[in-house]
């Protein structure tokens, strides 16, 4: 037996594309999420060997 696909309307077309953009967009955000994420996490860790090395924890140094 063999399987016969409908080609779906537009209206059903539209609305999966549309579907589909949105679960784009949302992927795509949560990814910027995480990035941002490990960007601040790298930033600590930078912080933290810099304090390391100068030998004095309360020495703040601004990052330009």
């Amino acid at each position: 037996m063999e399987t016969k696909f409908k080609i779906p309307d537009p209206e059903t077309r539209a609305k999966t594309l549309a579907k589909l953009r949105e679960a784009r967009h949302q992927g795509d955000l949560a990814i910027l999420m995480l990035d941002e994420t490990l960007a601040l996490a790298d930033a600590h860790l930078l912080q933290q060997r810099r304090e390391r090395l100068l030998g004095k924890t309360d020495l703040i140094i601004d990052s330009p």
